[in-house]
């Protein structure tokens, strides 16, 4: 999902930061989902202002070391670098970023003016959190309610361990210390308490994600050696910080899946030792959905790819995993969202591949039953928001982040819950001139 850390020196940061040509409405802000001043920040740093430079990162970016060492950023600011248009390589934006954060950890101050509204927000992931600073810095009194026993939702369960150490996040967790946001924690949300939220708080924001998957049905799937991508990166980055042993994975390890969490799981499998590691995509290269900086880390460890393949059958052994089947896809002329449609190609014979370890990472979904515990349309794929609100249908609702979108960065989910508070405290107002205030 996301890039590798580089560690800066101080040196070595003034030098990168030397080469910024400044650009006027730069296109590396207009990138950046929460749209960071990067020639703003890099300038303070080179005026030797490193206080400066970490607080205009944490205007625009409450998780600013964060998202500077976990962002893609080969395919948002670091992208969109002018330099790369005069032949030469990007600033490395994202490690400035977490350098000049990392440096000068800052305390996010308590709002000057309170009001006496109060919101409750239900996870605390990016999502989660943009909106409960958001919110803070508008005098809105949030308080998030998170189930695990440790913030940051998926970010500190499942990003790989070294790609998103536990130190960036820890870093801008800190400064939330003392900005008069409440955490609780251990909190299992259900219907009732839905409910007991609407009624006690002037609204609720579900930043919830996507903590569902996408799974095959078919015999086999509940054998020893079989997993589910997040439940496979969740037990190798717990293992890494060392909580728990890390999966077993033998000789020869298959990832089914082309997004960047099957990358992910690839990546992980491989560093973890597999001698062999294979990411099996029902389509061409062309049409994988991973970014092109995973898909090169992945082939730089040796991760190999068997394009246009599907699993068949999984073949086990006293419910332990053995080998599968494997069939030829091909293309047809029609297309589906935009991409080419496949079918089983029937000139090219099923065949058997022996296998210690089987990753699906078929995609994320909203938690089964969720859709009912918010009281919302059951079954629906998404979170069903009003567009520009926020607002659920369910008066006094709000939600973004995946649960939305279907999928995002860090930066891009917890940019969307910053811009949900603001439409709350505007419905906060709202409700104040109408003297409709909730509990």
């Amino acid at each position: 999902m996301l890039r590798t850390t580089t560690n800066f020196g101080f040196s070595q940061a003034l030098v990168e930061a030397q080469r910024c040509l400044s650009c006027y409405q730069a296109p590396c802000t207009q990138a950046c989902p929460a749209k960071v001043d990067v020639p703003g920040f890099i300038r303070r740093f080179r005026e030797d202002n490193l206080r400066g430079a970490s607080e205009l990162i944490y205007e625009s970016c409450p998780l600013g070391c964060t998202c500077g060492t976990a962002c893609p950023t080969s395919v948002l600011c670091e992208g969109a670098c002018v330099l790369t248009q005069l032949g030469q390589t990007p600033i490395r934006i994202g490690s400035l970023q977490s350098f000049i954060t990392a440096s000068s950890p800052l305390e996010e101050p308590p709002p000057k003016q309170k009001s006496q509204s109060k919101v409750a927000i239900i996870g605390s992931g990016p999502a989660g959190i943009g909106c409960a600073v958001q919110l803070n810095r508008l005098g809105v009194q949030a308080e998030i309610f998170e189930r695990d026993r440790q913030p940051g939702g998926m970010v500190t369960h499942v990003i790989p361990a070294h790609r998103l150490p536990a130190e960036p996040m820890e870093t801008d967790l800190m400064r939330l210390q003392n900005s008069g946001i409440r955490f609780h924690y251990n909190q299992e949300v259900n219907a009732a308490k839905v409910n007991q939220f609407l009624n006690e708080y002037d609204a609720v924001f579900a930043g919830i994600g996507l903590g569902g998957e996408n799974q095959p049905h078919q015999t086999g799937m509940q054998a020893a050696g079989v997993y589910a991508a997040l439940e496979f990166l969740q037990q190798a980055r717990s293992a890494a910080f060392g909580d728990g042993t890390p999966p077993q994975l033998g000789k020869r390890v298959l990832v089914v899946g082309g997004g960047n969490v099957a990358l992910d799981a690839a990546v992980v499998a491989k560093r973890l030792g597999a001698e062999q590691v294979l990411v099996v995509y029902r389509r061409s290269k062309e049409e994988m959905p991973g970014w092109e900086s995973e898909y090169l880390e992945a082939c730089s460890l040796g991760v190999e790819f068997r394009w246009l393949s599907v699993i068949d059958e999984i073949i086990t052994n006293q419910d332990q995993l053995q080998a599968v089947k494997i069939s030829q896809m091909r293309f047809v002329s029609a297309s589906l969202g935009g991409r080419r449609w496949v079918e089983h190609d029937s000139e090219i014979p099923v065949y058997t591949l022996h296998c210690d370890t089987l990753i699906f990472a078929l995609g994320q979904t909203l938690e089964e039953g969720i859709q009912e515990v918010m009281g919302l349309q059951k079954n629906a794929p998404l979170l069903p928001v009003n567009e520009g609100s926020f607002q659920t249908p369910r008066p006094g609702l709000f939600s973004a982040g995946e649960a939305v979108s279907g999928g995002s960065t860090i930066v891009a989910c917890m940019s969307a819950g910053m811009k949900a508070a603001r439409e709350i405290a505007q419905y906060l107002q709202s409700q104040d001139t109408k003297g409709g205030q909730h509990g």
